[in-house]
């Protein structure tokens, strides 16, 4: 059940969707979020939005990858509107994104997954990974590699006092995808954007060379890609091998 006053907002050509917790699980919460579906059975990408985001703001790549033929899943991750629970900044992530990929998996209509993550969504991607929660494929757009290393190098005052607030003393280091970059396996790409002033590229391209994962760098991309650089983004992560 969403909250009064946060649910999502309705979409054009995207069904709402809902997972509730598993009663059987101490910690689950519902998570909202939307789906294009396809008419037939095709690949499905699930998409997870950025820190203060939710949800709707995944849409447009969520188009995009419709019309490639993908059916479409966005999630609100848990905290931010559409979903139950508090923003834990991705403690309870990966076991929330292993959840949804094991619903993802067990339709019918599915033939193969990925992931895409932006920022936060990237770091829930890249450490559900890590634990054995793989899809397909791995997309992480602009992903907070390393959480020191963006408290040093961010512009952004806000976010810092954010990390002060909610990380726990273990989660700087266990929180980070690089720490744990020689596990997260499976066919990877990091996206960086050159001009990206709240996670600093440089970490983007180390996680990229100590996990192995395939590097893309999109020329003027700042944090948040607009419609043309997520169709750069989802043509070169997503399209044919």
């Amino acid at each position: 059940m969403e909250v009064p006053g946060l649910s999502l907002p309705d979409l054009p050509g995207a069904a709402r969707l809902t997972l509730p917790p598993r009663e059987d699980t101490p910690g689950d919460v519902t998570l909202g979020g939307y789906l294009w579906r396809q008419p037939r059975p095709a690949p499905a990408a699930l998409l997870l939005h950025g820190w203060g985001q939710d949800a709707s703001d995944m849409a447009t790549p969520a188009r995009l990858l419709h019309a490639a033929g993908w059916h479409g899943v966005s999630l609100s991750l848990r905290g931010w509107r559409g979903s139950g629970g508090c923003d834990d900044y991705g403690r309870s992530g990966p076991g929330d994104l292993g959840r949804a990929l094991a619903w993802l998996e067990a339709q019918p209509w599915v033939t193969q997954t990925a992931v895409v993550g932006l920022s936060l969504g990237g770091l829930v991607a890249l450490l559900a990974a890590a634990q054995g929660h793989r899809a397909g494929r791995t997309v992480a757009v602009n992903p907070p590699a390393d959480l020191r290393g963006v408290y040093a190098g961010t512009t952004s005052g806000i976010l810092r006092r954010y990390y002060d607030a909610v990380l726990t003393p273990a989660q700087w280091v266990d929180g980070s995808p690089l720490t744990h970059a020689e596990r997260i396996g499976g066919p990877t790409w990091v996206v960086i954007g050159p001009e990206d002033r709240i996670c600093p590229p440089e970490l983007g391209r180390t996680l990229a060379a100590r996990a192995g994962a395939r590097l893309l760098e999109v020329p003027g991309l700042a944090h948040v890609p607009d419609g043309e650089q997520w169709a750069r983004v989802v043509g070169e992560t997503l399209g044919p091998s």
